[in-house]
């Protein structure tokens, strides 16, 4: 029902960037999220951060909007209130010690990823120790936040596991 109902993320992104990134709506960045394209910059969206088993660590939860991402990647980690060009707010320049993860529906399986291409949900260890909630996550350097989604925008899309009746 989902694949039916619901745009492909190539479609969605097309009208919804003006939605999503807080950027000019033709730089790299917001051509790239606009595209879908996986070789534009990264730019990734953290929504949540989710506990592991390690006590206090956490799974970064979020979307790939475009480029990939991939473990070892030299990222630029910035929270929701950083603003491009304003001195005192927190910016941080890392390479991503963490590896891509699959997580899927209310579980983690632990297969990690080279690369994860964008239009793709995944989750990142090792970015906890710099954002607290949410965050954006790119490789492009001029590149501004993506929008903070409140609401309904987080909010499960199927609440019911629906399964087909056996047959008698």
């Amino acid at each position: 029902m989902i694949t039916i109902h619901l745009p492909s993320p190539v479609t969605a992104q097309k009208y919804r960037c003006e939605l999503l990134y807080e950027g000019p709506g033709d730089d790299e960045a917001a051509m790239g999220i606009k595209n879908c394209d996986p070789k534009a910059p990264l730019m990734m969206y953290i929504s949540k951060m989710v506990p592991t088993t390690d006590k206090g660590r956490f799974y970064a939860f979020g979307r790939v909007f475009s480029g990939c991402v991939a473990t070892g990647l030299k990222v630029r980690l910035m929270g929701p209130n950083f603003t491009p060009g304003k001195k005192g707010r927190p910016l941080h320049q890392t390479p991503s010690r963490g590896v891509t993860i699959l997580m899927m529906g209310g579980g983690v399986t632990w297969s990690p990823h080279e690369d994860v291409p964008c239009g793709n949900i995944v989750g990142l260890v090792g970015v906890d120790q710099y954002l607290i909630k949410t965050g954006t996550i790119t490789t492009f350097e001029q590149a501004h936040n993506m929008r903070v989604m409140m609401g309904s925008a987080l909010a499960p899309v199927v609440r019911v596991a629906v399964e087909g009746q056996e047959p008698c």
